[in-house]
């Protein structure tokens, strides 16, 4: 529940900080759903800056994107650290466009290279029930790793040890935040509420702080320097997940006695969920792919994971728990005996499946999803599509066909396309002659 108050505080900061002015235009990329479309939405509208909004199917091709970045004049724009590669993949143009990242951890190699790209970048943090952002950062091209940066207007952090006691620079401890931005708690939930929003020993009477759950440190020039989650919800693609969501719908299929869900990230930059499924009856192991499956009518895509490893038991500490370290990496190959490329296309196509998803081979029926694809390997795919092939690959069509020889029709019915107006045009003449 946040209030109206914090909305204004939150606006009246991001102002100050960025000062847009009727020469700008901000091209809003967020789903309304997403909190961070408040910034998006609002703040061009009150500094009498121009809103464009981009349409869901936009956003889902990165070519398409980055070429009404450059249409519409956008001064900035904000996305998550997953959009933002995407674009950069993509060649968008961003020399004049104030770079606005957020929701998940931002790699030093995307702010680099952002850095480089754009007419600047900030790095903001804060979590929905702190009101957007509660942090903001300068990136600069120092090549040194990328802080949170210090509090908006209004706005008090504590970094505390489990006491609630601050702890001294360089040592890690949770966030905790205060101020202005502060929701009133979780709708019908007082528990909840009364779990994550405290009191706030080192506010004013009666001041409540919120428990993040974030792991930061104070660095040396005062700013934060964000590390990891304290508990078992984690960020993937900008989504906030809560893995024992995953669990409980994993472990409710009847074939299925125990159940575990991790973030792996067995390529740098290559953050994927997987499951971990113990048969309900020894011998009679389910199919991965059915468990997905299971998995996805319950839960949003984003929450599915990109594989399930059946195992005969979960690997336990030496007191019982469970060993999330000792998960085997799963293995992203073939998962079905599809056919081989039939043209040298669909060669060259089937290489570079295997080389975005670093699998050592597929056939043309494969699903790119199902051996671990997810969208930000798909703008990754279309990169190295445009290279290898001088073709631009519909990230649209590609979620209705993901096979290797739906791509490769998707692609030549381009090229027919292309191909049919200079057709006609020959005809014409024939006859006009």
């Amino acid at each position: 529940m946040v209030p109206d108050s914090a909305l204004v505080n939150f606006l009246d900061s991001m102002q100050s900080r960025f000062q847009l002015t009727s020469n700008d235009r901000l091209l809003a990329v967020t789903t309304v759903g997403f909190d961070i479309a408040g910034l998006e939405l609002y703040l061009p509208l009150l500094a009498g800056a121009g809103l464009v909004l981009a349409s869901r199917e936009t956003v889902k091709d990165p070519a398409e994107l980055a070429a009404l970045v450059k249409q519409s004049g956008a001064t900035a724009v904000q996305a998550t650290p997953s959009q933002w590669h995407a674009l950069l993949e993509a060649g968008a143009d961003l020399s004049g466009v104030r770079v606005l990242v957020g929701g998940e951890a931002l790699p030093a190699d995307l702010a680099s290279g952002l850095v480089n790209a754009g007419r600047s970048v900030t790095n903001l943090y804060g979590p929905t029930e702190t009101t957007i952002w509660s942090t903001a950062s300068e990136v600069e091209a120092s090549g040194a790793g990328v802080s949170i940066g210090r509090p908006i207007a209004n706005t008090r952090v504590y970094v505390l040890d489990a006491g609630l006691r601050p702890v001294a620079p360089g040592v890690a401890g949770e966030l905790y935040i205060a101020g202005d931005g502060l929701a009133r708690g979780y709708h019908r939930r007082p528990d909840l509420s009364a779990e994550r929003f405290v009191a706030d020993p080192y506010g004013p009477a009666g001041a409540r702080m919120y428990r993040t759950g974030d792991l930061v440190r104070w660095a040396s020039q005062g700013d934060l320097e964000y590390i990891g989650r304290t508990d078992f919800q984690v960020k993937v693609r900008g989504f906030r997940i809560e893995l024992g969501e995953i669990e409980a719908v994993l472990t409710a299929h009847g074939d299925v006695s125990r159940g575990a869900v991790v973030v792996r990230e067995d390529a740098p930059g290559d953050r994927r969920l997987v499951a971990y499924a113990v048969p309900a009856v020894e011998g009679a192991a389910p199919e991965a792919g059915a468990l997905r499956g299971h998995i996805a009518a319950s839960l949003p895509d984003y929450m599915v994971p990109a594989a399930v490893v059946i195992l005969d038991a979960l690997p336990l500490t030496p007191n019982g728990k469970l060993d999330r370290h000792a998960l085997p990496a799963p293995d992203y190959g073939a998962v079905s005996a599809g056919r081989s490329p039939r043209t040298p296309e669909e060669e060259t196509l089937a290489g570079l499946f295997a080389e975005v998803l670093g699998v050592s081979g597929v056939t043309i029926d494969d699903s790119f999803f199902d051996l671990g694809g997810h969208s930000l390997l798909a703008t990754r795919l279309a990169s190295r599509v445009r290279s290898a092939l001088g073709k631009e690959m519909s990230i649209r069509a590609f979620f209705e066909a993901p096979t290797v020889a739906g791509l490769a029709s998707s692609l030549a019915g381009q090229q027919a396309a292309k191909a049919r107006p200079a057709l006609r045009r020959r005809t014409e003449n024939k006859e006009n002659s």
